[in-house]
């Protein structure tokens, strides 16, 4: 019998796939999460958590001997419960008829010449090419799951709020940070400035939240570009003994003393201070549909530190799961019912083409928004 088969040479001719050449990508190391709000597994779409802020302590009256001791005064107006919702979060690509008939194909002509592993001209790039696509689009949704989660916290840490709106599903959550506590500016000054005091001012957040709230401030959150400028003061210039007189003209140390710099000025201020700087330019990129300009947008505003209470402080007041503060997630059908990141995948109503998407049930709750500091330093 003759062979029905054209030479393998004739066999399908494809153009030959390179790869992908990609922009050096921007930083993206996502701390919401990891830092902040670690993930929590609930059970079900609305959470309702019991609070009760702590009863007034004041101080204990005194009594004749033969006189009948006064009733303790409990005032519970304080307690109350608060409730979360997790919301739905997903997005799908398509893949056209031709994408999946151009790959069925390839794969029906291996099998036709029964070779399991065949290097065909074009068969094995039309089947690897598919495949590639398919984990490179899987790639890419779950980023953009991933930096809207972040979104959510970090929009949460600099607004003290949450407001979405994309044209269909809108709402707002006020996470209740007091107005002196945001976005305040340092006693010293703009840290820019020869004469601002970022020691000083560290101290003077640290003073007040104690005092008002109890809680030890001991890490924050800010750019590179804020901890370059804690040097800019001139009282560092005096700590080197290079000059006496801070109005004396400015040295710049990076020049005259070996190994000072950035990281040395953040690393006084760290031990004078007893906060740790996490340092965070995330961003997360956009661009306009059939545009080609790129915008880079920062999940953190880069001229404002956030400042955050010690866990253990959190921890004797909170004897919740949510503690500071966590991102819920709650189980889906599509996930087995359980909680995190679900896939699926749709090929009932084309018969050639096919959906796959991915998506998360989260949403992330602040109890303690009260015991944040955010403080813009830079312009």
């Amino acid at each position: 019998m003759a062979n029905v088969f054209p030479p393998t040479e004739r066999l399908i001719r494809k153009e030959e796939a390179l790869g992908t050449i990609r922009d050096l990508d921007p930083p993206m190391t996502h701390i919401g999460t990891r830092a902040i709000a670690p993930w929590l597994d609930v059970a079900s779409d609305d959470v309702i958590f019991d609070f009760a802020k702590g009863l007034a302590d004041g101080l204990a009256p005194a009594r004749a001997e033969d006189a009948e001791s006064e009733l303790a005064q409990k005032d519970l107006i304080f307690g109350g419960s608060g409730r979360a919702s997790v919301i739905d979060w997903a997005l799908k690509d398509h893949y056209t008829a031709s994408d999946v008939r151009s790959y069925s194909e390839a794969n029906l002509i291996q099998a036709r010449l029964g070779i399991n592993d065949v290097d065909l001209p074009g068969v094995r790039s039309m089947q690897q090419d598919f495949q590639d696509k398919v984990v490179r689009d899987d790639a890419l949704r779950r980023r953009k799951l991933d930096n809207r989660v972040e979104w959510l916290i970090m929009t949460a840490m600099s607004t003290g709020a949450i407001a979405y709106n994309d044209g269909k599903i809108k709402f707002s959550v006020d996470f209740g940070r007091p107005a002196g506590q945001h976005n305040q500016a340092p006693a010293g000054g703009l840290w820019t400035l020869t004469t601002s005091d970022p020691i000083g001012d560290i101290l003077a957040m640290q003073e007040f939240m104690y005092d008002t709230y109890g809680v030890r401030m001991d890490r924050a959150v800010a750019s590179r570009k804020i901890q370059n400028e804690m040097m800019n003061s001139d009282r560092f210039i005096a700590r080197s003994g290079l000059i006496t007189n801070p109005t004396s003209t400015k040295v710049d140390l990076n020049y005259v003393m070996e190994g000072w710099g950035p990281a040395a000025a953040q690393a006084v201020v760290e031990r004078h201070t007893g906060v740790t700087f996490l340092t965070y330019d995330a961003v997360y990129r956009t661009r306009p549909v059939g545009g080609t300009t790129f915008t880079n947008n920062r999940f953190f505003p880069q001229n404002t530190i956030l400042f955050l209470p010690n866990p253990e402080d959190i921890a004797a007041i909170d004897d919740t799961p949510l503690g500071f503060g966590r991102t819920l997630t709650s189980p889906h059908v599509e996930g087995n019912w359980q909680p995190g990141f679900y896939e699926w995948e749709e090929a009932t109503k084309d018969p050639w083409g096919v959906n796959r998407g991915t998506g998360v049930k989260a949403f992330p709750v602040f109890p303690h928004m009260d015991l944040t500091f955010t403080m813009v330093v830079i312009p």
